[in-house]
This record gives C-alpha cells, sequence and structure tokens, in this order.
C-alpha cells in the first residue's frame, strides 16, 4: 500500500471508528432503552443506569480516536496514534470476544451479533495496519 493510501485509510478508519462510538456513547447515556431498541434488541437490561454505564465506556473509546485523530501526522504525533489504534484494537477484541460468547451461551440474544462483528472486523483491520506499518510510513 502506498504511503499516501495508508494515510487516508487511518485517518478515514479513526475519524468514522471515533464519530461513531462517539455518537452511540452519547445515546446509550442519555437515551439507553430508546438506544438499544434503535439496535434491534429485545432484553433490555435493568435498571437502565446499568446500560448508560456502558455509554461511557463507548463514548470514551470513541473519543480515544478522535483525540489521535487531533495529533499533528509527524513523528511524536504518530506515536499517540499508534498507542490509540493499539488500546481501541485491544478493547475492541476483547469486546467482540465477549459478546461472541455470551450469544453462543445464550446469555445475550442474538442481535448483539452486529456489535460482536462491527467490533472483531474493526479491530481486524486495526491489527493489520499495526502490524504492517501503516502508522509508520504514512505521510
Amino acid at each position: 500500500m502506498t504511503r499516501i493510501r495508508a494515510y487516508r485509510w487511518v485517518v478515514l478508519i479513526t475519524y468514522l471508528a471515533g464519530i461513531s462510538d462517539t455518537l452511540t456513547g452519547l445515546l446509550l447515556v442519555f437515551f439507553p432503552l430508546w438506544t438499544l431498541h434503535r439496535m434491534g434488541l429485545h432484553r433490555l437490561p435493568e435498571p437502565p443506569v446499568f446500560v448508560s454505564f456502558i455509554g461511557i465506556f463507548v463514548l470514551s473509546v470513541g473519543l480515544a480516536y478522535l483525540f489521535a485523530g487531533s495529533l499533528p501526522w509527524d513523528a511524536g504525533g504518530r506515536s499517540g496514534w499508534k498507542t490509540a489504534w493499539l488500546l481501541t484494537a485491544l478493547i475492541r477484541s476483547l469486546v467482540a470476544a465477549f459478546l461472541l460468547w455470551k450469544i453462543v451461551t445464550g446469555q445475550l440474544e442474538a442481535g448483539w451479533i452486529t456489535v460482536a462483528l462491527a467490533d472483531g472486523v474493526l479491530a481486524s483491520i486495526q491489527w493489520t495496519g499495526l502490524r504492517a506499518g501503516w502508522l509508520n510510513h504514512a505521510e
């Protein structure tokens, strides 16, 4: 992958994930049950404050991406981008594995598979980019 293409992918993924998680997190904090209904989920946790707690976590992941995106694309700034990608890839991997486990054991409804797949795919892209050096060589 050329340096310019790698840079564009890194920026696109970072901002899309950041905006998506930030908005989802805010919706889960302020409108937890409404948000879960929109996600196609039917067995809703009680009390809803637990969903808001999860929303704060999702919001913080989104803000980590956006923070990285605010850093300059120079040698010093790229270390922040790499750190954000590493941590968010780890978090997404763990969330995907946890959700798959709970779906398979029947503890969560199958509707959670979309979250597990989205987190798993994005984590895989980030791990691939980190291993391929997208954040090392992109300009």
